[in-house]
């Protein structure tokens, strides 16, 4: 599978300079996936690639506190891939795309779209990984069964990924929504051993965060509304009390100085219409992750 990637992709191009690299030599391969078909609430995530990618041509492209270019290490951005609309085959088309960047070696950066998505890059890893963690910031637990008829639904993805893939623990931080329907309860309570959440309501060290994480290597689910709304308006389902910037930097910094991070998304970015602020950060936040990477 050859994958295509596009000339101004994440970082961009300024003037004549641009900071893409050809695949072959890049170390991060960004793979916009914005698939909506089981947003519940507020929608949009579909235009979140897009967002992210179109702000990051305003970063500086110097990290503040490394003072690297992390741009440096290689950044391809592939073309985002024709979206099917069943849900089930789509998550198919993203798997077989991750598995690939996998397989070649390279760091995968996955932009959605809605939070569904994350079955279709642990699926895409599974053949290269196996028994690793999960490392899950998010506002909902999303340990549902099924939602709305449909196990492929971002109010289930977690549940999911336990079910079907070698994963040996999920570890969840900002954690504030869950429900008793569904099976979400029951099947939290089954999987107890499992499953270890850090609620946002509490104030975890990060050593306690590190202890939870009880396999070398970690791969990290971010969806975007496990920031607080007044930093994060932009998303599906805002819930109050959540994380802030510098904090979860802190987190996110010493995870991947002291485990194997083998990939990341970034899911549940809605654009507003007007209002940048939400797209830049999450631009910045993926430059932030590829710099703790290299």
């Amino acid at each position: 599978m050859k994958l295509q990637t596009i000339k101004n992709g994440f970082l961009g191009n300024i003037g004549s300079v641009s900071f893409e690299a050809p695949y072959d030599q890049a170390k991060v391969v960004v793979i916009p996936f914005g698939l909506e078909s089981t947003v519940s609430y507020g929608g949009g995530t579909k235009n979140g690639p897009k967002a992210i990618i179109e702000a990051s041509h305003y970063m500086e492209t110097l990290d503040e506190q490394s003072l690297k270019s992390p741009y440096k290490n290689g950044i391809a951005t592939l073309k985002q891939p024709a979206i099917p609309k069943n849900p089930e085959v789509a998550l198919a088309v993203l798997a077989q795309v991750v598995r690939q960047a996998a397989s070649d070696k390279k760091f995968p950066i996955i932009l959605g779209g809605e939070h569904s998505i994350t079955q279709g890059v642990i699926k895409g890893l599974n053949e290269k990984y196996e028994n690793f963690t999960v490392l899950h910031f998010d506002a909902h637990s999303d340990t549902r069964l099924d939602y709305h008829g449909t196990e492929y639904s971002h109010a289930s993805v977690m549940s999911q990924v336990l079910k079907k893939y070698p994963v040996a623990k999920l570890v969840q931080v900002g954690i504030r929504s869950f429900s008793d329907q569904n099976g979400e309860l029951d099947f939290r309570k089954r999987n107890n051993g499992k499953i270890k959440t850090f609620w946002g309501w509490e104030k975890p060290k990060i050593s306690e965060i590190l202890r939870a994480i009880t396999t070398k290597q970690v791969f990290i689910s971010f969806d975007v509304d496990a920031f607080d709304p007044s930093i994060m308006p932009s998303t599906g389902t805002p819930e109050p009390g959540g994380l802030y910037w510098w904090p979860t930097l802190e987190i996110l910094k010493t995870v991947f100085e002291k485990k194997e991070v083998i990939g990341a998304d970034i899911v549940e970015l809605a654009p507003i219409k007007d209002l940048s602020h939400p797209d830049f950060m999450i631009a910045k936040l993926v430059y932030k992750m590829i710099d703790y990477k290299f």
